[in-house]
């Protein structure tokens, strides 16, 4: 049995290889940018993006007249491109960006694109597996190119064990990963070797405190949540428009969350009740009260005469009245 089962898995990768190799070279390469991507795995499965870019096409030089166009240029060429190629595969992930925006001008038509995503790592049928490998692609110009980097840099925690990678790495020094002239994510599987070692995102880094807000013209519950975290970075489920501030072993992360919401209302007033499921149970709450098990739960009040109860209201008391006058 275990020869077949190893079979079965050697054809699968044979096929999945083979529906690659039209993908990858069916499309002309950017020639845009020349770009360079570093992704560092942390142990809870999450991972760190760094792009750096050179705009190199004189075409698009000339359409760029100053840093925020350049800046703009960049966000939705790269870091755009990027995610949508990411939410064509997976996506049940959340982006973690600085609070200055993914991308940062470093000069002579250089820019860093910056951010996180957790998970990237899930678990699969041999180990830990990425679920955005393929063909990566670049649209620009109303065209669709293949989304080449020069180089691909792939950096692994200390101690986990590569099970496949393909296409090969052309380098390889330890943990650390290179492809050359690649357009696609790698297919890859590892494990971590270390007992005690988990992927779960919020295992490594402890709560201290949150902050919410809930906007009922939004619908939207705001957060800022502080955690201590020595390795790995917090995720909260279903958080949106994230942005992360570290210093030291501190990290602060900040979005919104959409809510499930009670809606009550009365004679002069009108009441929101929101609630959210949180991965964890936070020491201090700012804004709202713990439920148990996770829940938030946020009261908004708002003092006004409802005229759509007032106005009935005056209509039917003064036509009693007349009615009591005229009998």
């Amino acid at each position: 049995m275990r020869s077949k089962t190893k079979i079965a898995l050697a054809l699968t990768l044979i096929l999945l290889m083979a529906s690659w190799l039209p993908l990858v070279s069916g499309k002309s390469p950017q020639n845009i940018f020349d770009a360079v991507m570093l992704i560092e795995v942390s142990p809870d499965g999450s991972a760190r993006f760094e792009i750096s870019v050179k705009l190199v096409s004189g075409v698009y030089r000339e359409m760029v007249s100053n840093e925020t166009e350049f800046t703009e240029l960049v966000e939705k060429l790269v870091y755009r491109n990027l995610l949508n190629d990411l939410y064509g595969r997976y996506a049940n992930f959340t982006v973690y960006i600085p609070p200055s925006g993914p991308v940062g001008v470093v000069g002579n038509w250089t820019a860093r694109v910056s951010f996180y995503i957790a998970p990237f790592l899930i678990e699969g049928k041999r180990g830990l597996e990425c679920p955005y490998s393929g063909p990566l692609d670049f649209v620009a110009g109303g065209r669709v190119y293949s989304f080449r980097f020069s180089r691909i840099i792939l950096i692994l925690p200390k101690n986990w064990t590569l099970v496949y990678a393909f296409p090969e790495p052309g380098d390889r020094a330890e943990n650390v990963l290179i492809w050359e002239n690649a357009d696609y994510l790698p297919m890859l599987g590892v494990n971590h070797a270390i007992s005690g070692e988990s992927t779960n995102e919020t295992s490594l880094c402890k709560p201290l405190r949150i902050e919410l807000r809930y906007s009922p013209e939004e619908g939207r519950v705001f957060f800022n949540a502080t955690y201590t975290c020595d390795l790995g970075f917090p995720h909260i489920p279903g958080a949106k428009n994230v942005t992360y501030f570290k210093s030291g072993n501190i990290t602060e992360i900040a979005g919104y969350l959409i809510p499930k919401v009670e809606y009550h209302e009365w004679l002069f007033g009108r009441e929101w009740k929101a609630e959210v499921s949180l991965p964890e149970i936070f020491p201090e709450v700012v804004g709202g009260s713990n439920k148990g098990n996770g829940t938030v739960e946020i009261i908004v009040k708002k003092s006004a005469v409802n005229y759509s109860v007032v106005i009935p209201l005056i209509v039917g008391v003064s036509l009693i009245a007349v009615w009591r006058w005229r009998k």
